[in-house]
């Protein structure tokens, strides 16, 4: 616990606790049906399709979708032609989803959440003691929205966490063939630091006798905006700093602008000269 809590609740008395509660009317939709509320959607799939009450519940928020639920007999939740015992992991999981589709649906409502970061999530209305067997427990709907909400980043942040943390080399290089693109592995594995490398060339990385072969290939495929290669491993020779060769892998794909136009090539590579020299030295040994 960090000391700093905040009550997701209709009934709470911060507004964000408020906004972020399932009674609030926040549409969205699941499986092609559109929805007022997470709470109208608990409701309704008490009640199976064509039920006057479900289509209420899903068309409404607050106290008035949870009273659409008085009657059900809580057996079964109903969705997506499937009988789901009421309580179940499965029923669980199925209002996750529908929470989830809410938050990715509503930036507004992700911009919230993420204002409460670092603080511990509650959730207490103030009612009699849950329920044994419920739609949502308390703590899971706790945990749900302090996952959504920790695991959630800005797309660019996400994007460059992933090229940073991805274990191949990443170099993406423009139309000019200059890197733009150059992540920690692609250090690890040629030996330039970024500062060495972006900016400079893709010569900085390719033996001399291949240059000749891989600008013809390059500029023609941008021209064209069709790559030969694009999504196939191919094996060639990589230049490292220290003026020494390898053998790596790499896949190559076309980058497009929103026009579709191309606007470079983005490699992945990774270092197979052990490989490569186990298997000749095992074909030598065949031959022998």
């Amino acid at each position: 616990m960090t000391g700093k809590t905040i009550n997701v609740a209709f009934t709470s008395d911060e507004w964000r606790g408020v906004a972020l509660s399932n009674f609030s009317l926040s549409p969205f939709e699941l499986d092609g049906v559109s929805l007022a509320s997470v709470e109208g959607f608990i409701q309704g799939i008490k009640f199976p399709p064509g039920h006057p009450a479900r289509e209420r519940a899903f068309v409404s928020s607050a106290w008035e979708a949870k009273a659409c639920g008085q009657g059900a007999d809580k057996r079964f939740a109903y969705w997506g032609g499937a009988q789901i015992e009421f309580g179940s992991d499965e029923h669980h999981r199925l209002v996750e989803r529908a929470l989830r589709a809410r938050f990715a649906q509503n930036e507004g409502l992700r911009r919230v959440l993420a204002s409460t970061r670092g603080m511990d999530i509650l959730h207490q209305t103030g009612e009699e003691p849950e329920p044994e067997r419920t739609s949502l427990p308390a703590a899971l709907f706790c945990r749900i929205l302090s996952d959504i909400r920790d695991t959630a980043q800005e797309p660019g942040d996400l994007a460059e966490r992933i090229v940073a943390e991805t274990t191949d080399a990443l170099i993406y290089a423009d139309r000019a063939g200059r890197i733009v693109r150059w992540n920690p592995a692609a250090s690890r594995l040629f030996g330039f630091s970024p500062e060495e490398a972006l900016g400079a060339s893709l010569d900085l990385i390719i033996p001399e006798h291949l240059r000749a072969a891989h600008w013809a290939g390059y500029h023609a495929a941008l021209a064209s905006g069709r790559m030969k290669l694009q999504g196939h491993p191919t094996l060639t020779r990589g230049l490292k700093k220290d003026g020494g060769k390898c053998y790596v892998e790499m896949t190559f794909a076309m980058v497009r602008d929103d026009a579709g136009a191309a606007i470079g090539s983005v490699a992945m590579a990774r270092d197979v000269t052990e490989r490569v020299e186990k298997e000749r030295a095992a074909r030598g040994r065949q031959e022998g």
